[in-house]
């Protein structure tokens, strides 16, 4: 460690000085690693996805909306409200106001450091006179000091820490649009769930209605003699067992109202009335291309901040093994009397430059730029790793597209043909032409095939809104019904 101390040195000449040996430096940079190259080679379009042919300049135009409009306007106010009330968004959100300081912090070490102080003193002193006497006196000393101190970047270590800071910045804020798009996706998911178990209560009371009939049926034609105890016994265990399953099926849309209520915030009483109908799915659209993935999915933006911000780092670390140089300038006055403490008779001034290399640490510096580098290399790989993930979950939504299109249309055509077959035992087993079990097996034929056919049809809305989820919500109308709070129907106010 050197110090000057420059006492006859004007501070413009000192700080020229620096200045000189600043620009004389060479600032510590290396090049960015080309990551994005690391990645497989990126498809020009989506294997899975049935509308590949599209027109790459209208991707955009025909992928404006998925579900009818309809449906959009009845879970947008749910996603306004959970976007503003969801306790996990709000700690998001305070989590980035928490980098923004840090942030601010670190880029303060870019400039000088200013500091005042002031010192006031009084000294009591005695001796003896010469008649022995005890004299007191008084000291008084007053002093203002102003203290300025600045780190010359010379080789950018402070600008790379700064830099770091940033990236971490830029991390918290895509962690905020994911938590604000991951909010927004599991209100639509929860509804469509409500809207689910809505239609698998009525099939449920629909199962009991007919089973009541049926056994008002048997119990006549047992007291008839035409029946037996075993028949009336079959349809009364499998009304209790529907009786059982509306009961189940009861708690299971109560929780999943709570858990509604709970993503918008809110007390979970079980108060949200869902909808009837499922929404329709607009088929005609377009997932964009795999490229764009990497511009717009939050993670993966994250994943890249993180590179940047090792990589900072890196350059930081490195920098650190060379000197560095700071200013210190001072300017104070002392005197006895307050009144007169800015008597220019009374300024002491001072200017220091401070000059620091590191000569030995045991290895530790090198070691921190090993660690640094293995860092920056386990970001790039982490990178890779997420983009691939990226790139697998679209492809699969995109194939659920086509699977589960061909399954609804295959139940479809399995629920009808059940219900003529329900029908027709029915009319027979009334007639006395087949035995009750024929009857009870085309009617549980009946209702198993009304509920697959809608737990398909929930699945590929819930693959669709995963879907949405997976691209990173840029070419899907969901992020437009969150902007869209002041056109809310008066009727949604009553959901």
């Amino acid at each position: 460690m050197c110090w000057l101390t420059l006492s006859k040195i004007h501070l413009p000449r000192v700080v020229a000085a620096m200045s000189f040996i600043a620009v004389q430096g060479c600032v510590i940079s290396t090049d960015l690693p080309d990551y994005k190259a690391t990645l497989p080679k990126v498809a020009d379009q989506w294997s899975s996805q049935e509308t590949s042919n599209v027109d790459k300049s209208t991707v955009f135009a025909v992928s404006q909306t998925w579900f009818t409009p309809d449906f959009h306007q009845k879970v947008s106010e749910f996603i306004v409200e959970g976007i503003k009330n969801n306790p996990e968004l709000k700690s998001a959100r305070a989590r980035l106001e928490q980098q923004i300081s840090q942030y601010n912090a670190a880029e303060s070490a870019l400039f000088p450091t200013i500091d005042l102080s002031g010192d006031a003193s009084r000294t009591k002193s005695s001796s003896k006179g010469l008649s022995g006497e005890r004299i007191k006196s008084y000291e008084n000393s007053f002093k203002a000091e102003a203290r300025i101190s600045w780190e010359i970047d010379v080789w950018g270590r402070l600008e790379a820490e700064s830099q770091a800071s940033y990236s971490a910045l830029l991390q918290r804020q895509s962690d905020v649009e994911f938590a604000e798009l991951s909010v927004a996706t599991r209100i639509v998911l929860q509804w469509i769930e409500l809207i689910a178990l809505a239609q698998q209560l009525d099939i449920s009371r629909q199962e009991k209605s007919n089973l009541i009939e049926v056994v008002e049926r048997t119990q006549d034609r047992y007291q008839q003699g035409i029946g037996s105890i075993l028949d009336l016994r079959l349809v009364e265990t499998d009304l209790a067992n529907a009786d059982a399953t509306l009961t189940s099926k009861l708690n299971e849309q109560l929780q999943a109202t709570r858990k509604l209520e709970l993503i918008l915030g809110r007390y979970p009483s079980g108060k949200i009335k869902s909808a009837k109908e499922f929404p329709k799915i607009v088929t005609d659209f377009s997932a964009g291309i795999p490229s764009d993935l990497l511009v717009h999915r939050p993670d993966l933006l994250v994943a890249e901040q993180k590179i940047i911000a090792a990589h900072h780092n890196l350059n930081a670390s490195e920098a650190n093994r060379l000197p560095r140089l700071s200013l210190t300038q001072s300017t104070s006055y002392q005197n006895r009397k307050l009144s007169d403490i800015f008597d220019p008779y009374s300024l002491v001034a001072s200017i220091a430059g401070n000059i620091i290399q590191p000569i030995y640490d045991g290895g530790q510096r090198r070691a921190v730029i090993a660690q640094n580098k293995a860092i920056e290399d386990e970001k790039i790989s982490e990178y890779v790793n997420t983009a691939l993930k990226a790139f697998d979950e679209v492809e699969n939504y995109l194939g659920n597209e086509i699977h589960l299109k061909k399954q609804e249309e295959e139940l479809s055509r399995a629920a009808l043909m059940a219900e003529q077959g329900q029908n027709l035992s029915r009319e027979k087993y009334y007639s006395g032409l087949i035995p009750i079990l024929d009857l009870l097996q085309a009617q549980q034929r009946f209702f198993v095939s009304k509920s697959r056919l809608i737990n398909i049809q929930k699945q590929r809305l819930l693959s669709r809104v995963n879907l949405y989820l997976a691209l990173g919500g840029h070419n899907t109308p969901l992020q437009k019904s969150v902007q869209s709070d002041q056109a809310l129907s008066e009727d949604n106010r009553n959901l």
